[in-house]
């Protein structure tokens, strides 16, 4: 009887502590995870990039905190970091809280209460770093990321496609240029997003350089070409908000068949910064000439134009890609 009982103790302990191990597991070292990365002497590539990935990583580590209220999670995010990198430090959160929400049987439900209480102006951002986590709990077996689509918004649910292929494209993708077959595990909306995605870190591993960027899209599967322009435009547009003029004036240097989506990309990244913070929004705008403003405004107006033409009734699953995909007919000719 003793026996039984010191083995049942026993269990309630680890019960009871296996939560916490979960969460230590996904706790990174900052300083390891940027020297993954050596500095490059490209001056804007190595002032943003660390930092991204700081910011990132913070907000990941402090989210997955036990005892840790949204308040002070929010306290630390707001205070830490400045404005431009901000939303690098939700987007980690995002991820964090991913973690914490996957300890419950109603994970998605969990994880939208959380992100609602967090800040409900980086929704976007929190969607990514949730694909981060889902990329490294599940790989590409969609089994896995099918239990939470189910449970998530359904305009957004697509978006942890694109978190999963930027993650992908950052750690493998240089090693092993064939990664990017493994999107084939998912069905092909959400393959569409995983290119986006994957555009969005291409745009870093170039190191900003479009013309690069262009060569090794072209290596791409025709029918996701698009998309992972989308994906450059998204990360151009919010990377460089701090240098809008030119993320303003990059679609001239795109192919003319792919400019209107790497314009719905702009579109959306601009869309995200300007949600996340109105009033460091209207600061950046400020700095710049009229037709600079006037042009990133009305591409942020097409998004929301979009979303009137598409109307009230977001419960499809492919919401998000007939939304990207309304962005870039309205965007064909400007």
């Amino acid at each position: 009887m003793q026996v039984i009982a010191v083995v049942s103790a026993i269990g309630a302990f680890l019960a009871v502590l296996a939560p916490f191990i979960y969460l230590k597991a996904f706790h990174r070292s900052i300083p390891k995870m940027v020297a993954k990365f050596p500095l490059t002497h490209n001056v804007h590539y190595d002032r943003k990039f660390p930092q991204i990935l700081r910011a990132f990583l913070s907000g990941s580590n402090w989210a997955l905190k036990p005892v840790l209220p949204m308040s002070g999670l929010r306290a630390r995010l707001d205070n830490r970091f400045e404005p431009f990198y901000k939303g690098f430090a939700y987007e980690g959160a995002g991820m964090g809280l991913g973690v914490k929400s996957a300890l419950f049987p109603s994970r998605g439900r969990r994880f939208e209460a959380y992100i609602h209480q967090l800040s409900p102006g980086y929704l976007y951002q929190y969607y990514v770093g949730l694909g981060w986590y889902l990329t490294i709990r599940h790989g590409f077996r969609y089994g896995g990321y099918k239990r939470w689509i189910k449970q998530l918004h359904p305009r957004y649910a697509p978006i942890v496609f694109d978190g999963a292929g930027f993650k992908t494209a950052l750690f493998h993708y240089k090693k092993n240029k064939q990664i990017i077959q493994k999107f084939r595990h998912f069905p092909f909306s959400y393959q569409r997003v995983c290119y986006q995605g994957f555009g969005r870190c291409l745009w870093f591993l170039t190191e900003f350089d479009l013309q690069k960027t262009a060569a090794e899209l072209e290596n791409l599967p025709a029918e996701f070409r698009h998309d992972a322009y989308s994906g450059v435009g998204l990360a151009a547009a919010y990377s460089f908000f701090d240098q809008l003029a030119f993320a303003a004036h990059a679609d001239k240097q795109i192919p003319e068949q792919y400019r209107p989506a790497f314009r719905q990309g702009l579109a959306f990244g601009w869309e995200a910064r300007r949600l996340q913070d109105p009033v460091y929004w209207d600061e950046q705008l400020e700095r710049y000439t009229y037709p600079v403003i006037l042009k990133v405004t009305g591409f942020v107006d097409r998004v929301h134009e979009a979303v009137q033409l598409l109307g009230e009734d977001d419960t499809e699953a492919d919401y998000y890609m007939r939304w990207m995909d309304t962005v870039r007919s309205l965007l064909k000719e400007k």
